[in-house]
């Protein structure tokens, strides 16, 4: 990637990763490069406007994706963009399987291994072209994108993949974050019993009146919402009934003392499991990241390796609460130093060369 690299950006799949759209542009504007951004609105409408100023923007409509999907190898060919990053393929499967799209120097983000690898429970039709698709972009990328080291591992080991694989991380240290004294414990991330578990968070608001818990995200489901009503009836927690705002996330995450996680680490859906720290990342490692923030999770969670020494695990509600009291009282900052690899710079440089 030269100095003179026009790059496009496309993510018509999900806002979930508008954090990894910010950090290529972030990365972009670094190395003087030029941008054009091919995303959908609620992408957009998830972007620091700032970010994008000075930005060419092509917003998809929601209607034909695969038309979309051709522009940007239009563009490729009038020699408008020479690389193309796509930062998720989560939906219109059908659209990037006719598309042109692939005919591009691109490449592809892999968020759960084992979804795009094909290690899948059952394929009834739905699942097989989604199988079809994934197995496609990934063997037509001159090159693979993931968040750690722990889903290079999983590729490589488990997926034989042998092309170049590269580490985005999915947050990049904040060099504005807040630096006097936080006070939240911030357990964040949609609500979901199937992901997640809750009952050693409900016992430390419980037991601890005069601490400020978070609760943030709402409910997937109305099954879920029972857990946000009972932590609602703590006059110590915040909770959240519909989607969070980004400015209200934001809030609540750069003024933590802590961030919390109780995971359910295997994860299972209809078409294939994930571990979650072995072949999906979590982000709970990059909320520690963004602002030098201690992750307090449960022991079973295998957090990235370099994290190490922002991360305190626990067993039972009683190691919960001995390191939830001693990084109150210190107030811990993980030591910016030690987090470098994640600053832009180092991303950036690191791209630059690539």
């Amino acid at each position: 990637m030269g100095i003179n690299l026009n790059l496009a950006i496309v993510d018509i799949s999900s806002k979930n990763h508008s954090s990894l759209v910010e950090n290529w542009i972030r990365v972009a504007q670094y190395n003087e490069w030029k941008v054009s951004l091919y995303v959908s609105n609620d992408v957009l409408n998830n972007i620091d406007p700032a970010l994008v100023a000075a930005v060419k923007i092509y917003i998809f409509d929601g209607r034909i994706a695969k038309k979309f999907l051709d522009l940007i190898y239009e563009h490729y060919l009038s020699n408008d963009i020479d690389k193309v990053v796509i930062t998720s393929l989560q939906s219109n499967y059908i659209a990037f399987l006719f598309s042109k799209l692939k005919r591009c120097d691109f490449l592809i983000t892999i968020h759960n291994v084992n979804a795009w690898i094909g290690r899948c429970k059952k394929f009834p039709l739905k699942y097989f072209i989604k199988y079809i698709v994934r197995r496609l972009y990934l063997f037509s990328s001159s090159a693979v994108l993931v968040s750690s080291d722990n889903l290079v591992r999983a590729l490589k080991n488990v997926g034989r993949v042998s092309k170049p694989i590269c580490v985005m991380p999915f947050k990049m240290t904040n060099p504005h974050k807040n630096d006097t004294h936080r006070s939240l414990v911030v357990y964040p991330g949609m609500i979901s019993s199937n992901r997640k578990k809750y009952d050693v968070f409900y016992e430390l608001c419980k037991n601890n009146p005069l601490v400020f818990f978070v609760l943030l995200g709402k409910a997937s489901s109305s099954e879920d919402q029972v857990i946000v009503d009972r932590f609602s009836n703590l006059k110590n927690v915040v909770t959240f009934n519909d989607y969070v705002p980004k400015v209200d996330f934001n809030y609540h995450i750069d003024n933590a003392a802590i961030i919390f996680g109780d995971l359910n680490v295997t994860y299972r859906s209809n078409e294939y499991d994930e571990t979650y720290g072995e072949t999906k990342d979590s982000g709970l490692s990059y909320f520690s990241v963004e602002n030098n923030t201690p992750l307090l999770v449960n022991s079973d969670f295998k957090n990235i390796e370099n994290l190490a020494h922002a991360t305190f695990y626990y067993d039972t509600c009683e190691e919960a609460q001995m390191h939830l009291d001693s990084l109150m009282d210190k107030n811990l900052h993980v030591p910016s130093s030690s987090l470098a690899e994640y600053s832009l710079a180092v991303v950036a440089t690191r791209f630059s060369k690539f």
